[in-house]
């Protein structure tokens, strides 16, 4: 069974993002699909950094989007972005020093952000790019 599954409360209105977004979900299904299956180690850490460069990735397309549409509350976006990736980056290293054996607050942490920060957060720049022209 996933981490998360992706629906339609997920979709922000921008396909291009939709669709990095559905990436990221899969990663973090790789990552508790391996965690149930007893994977640890240098295999989980691989698949962890494979969800943390995914992000990054994502969030450096995102924003280049945000400024290209002229969201105005960029800045704030941007900050949460910053803050998400020094949580994650902590998780890292905890699993790391661990062994490479994730927690349930890693993977309460995953669920949280995704879902949260999709539908509050990404949503306020979805309904924004709408009624914007320079989102077309």
């Amino acid at each position: 069974m996933p981490l998360m599954n992706w629906d339609q409360s997920l979709d922000i209105g921008v396909e291009r993002m939709n669709a990095e977004h559905r990436d990221i979900l899969d990663a973090m299904n790789i990552v508790y699909d391996g965690a149930n299956a007893g994977q640890s180690g240098p295999a989980m850490m691989a698949r962890i950094r494979r969800l943390g460069d995914i992000t990054t990735r994502h969030f450096a397309d995102e924003e280049a989007y945000l400024q290209r549409i002229g969201y105005p509350e960029f800045d704030i976006h941007k900050g949460i972005h910053t803050k998400l990736l020094a949580d994650f980056a902590a998780h890292t290293q905890a699993i790391e020093a661990a062994g490479g054996v994730p927690t349930g607050a890693f993977f309460t942490f995953l669920r949280l952000w995704l879902s949260a920060h999709i539908k509050c957060i990404d949503l306020k720049y979805g309904n924004f790019a709408r009624s914007s022209p320079k989102a077309a």
